[in-house]
This record gives C-alpha cells, structure tokens and sequence, in this order.
C-alpha cells in the first residue's frame, strides 16, 4: 500500500467512525427519553445502558480524530496521546510500544544469528 493510499484508507475510516458516532449517538438520546418515561425504580438498568451507548460515542469519535490525525501524517503517538479518553489511550499506546518492540526485537538483515 503506498503512503498516499494509507491516507486516503485512514481518512476514510475517519469519516466512518465519525457517521458511526453520530448514529450512536442518536440511538443514546433514544435510549434516554426512554429512561426519563420510565419509574423511578424502573430507571437504573437503562441508565447504566444508556450511558455505556454514549461511551460508545465517545470511542467512534475518538478513533475518528485518530484516524484523521494519522491521514494529516501526525505521528502514531502525537495521534494517540491527543485522545481525549484516557483508557483508550492507554491501550493504544500499549498495542503501538509492544509493536514496536517486537520489530526492535526481530533480526534485521545482516544481523548475525547463533541460535535461535
């Protein structure tokens, strides 16, 4: 794939998410109006639903930002710290080092290999 394609993938997937997050969104407003004509002790099971549907929003808008920060050519790790969700940058980040560090640890070319 070359650059100019990564780009263009990466832009659209940002677009993608972002679509996707705006029907989510949809869907936790839905779901809140339903909890608010709810009884009070009828109420809780679905708040707790609507709230991990607006996570839900929060995660597809984030992996928007990052994929369009990717497609602008931001770094990978510019990219993921600028996340405004702690948890997912923790395990973006987590996912990129252990990356790197597997192809730090793999033997390049001309590198000499007594045992394996």
């Amino acid at each position: 794939m070359t650059p100019s394609q990564t780009r263009a993938l990466l832009s659209a997937l940002s677009a993608e998410c972002a679509e996707m997050a705006d029907a989510a969104e949809g869907l936790s407003t839905v779901v809140f109006e339903h909890a608010r004509g709810l009884p009070a002790a009828e109420r809780g099971p679905v708040v707790v639903q609507a709230q991990a549907v607006d996570l839900l929003v929060q995660k597809l808008a984030a992996l928007s930002a990052l994929a369009d920060a990717l497609s602008e050519g931001q770094p990978v790790e510019t990219a993921i710290d600028a996340l405004p969700l702690a948890e997912l940058v923790d395990r973006l980040s987590s996912a990129v080092l252990q990356r790197a560090r597997a192809r730090a640890a793999e033997p390049s070319d001309g590198d000499l290999l007594l045992f394996d």
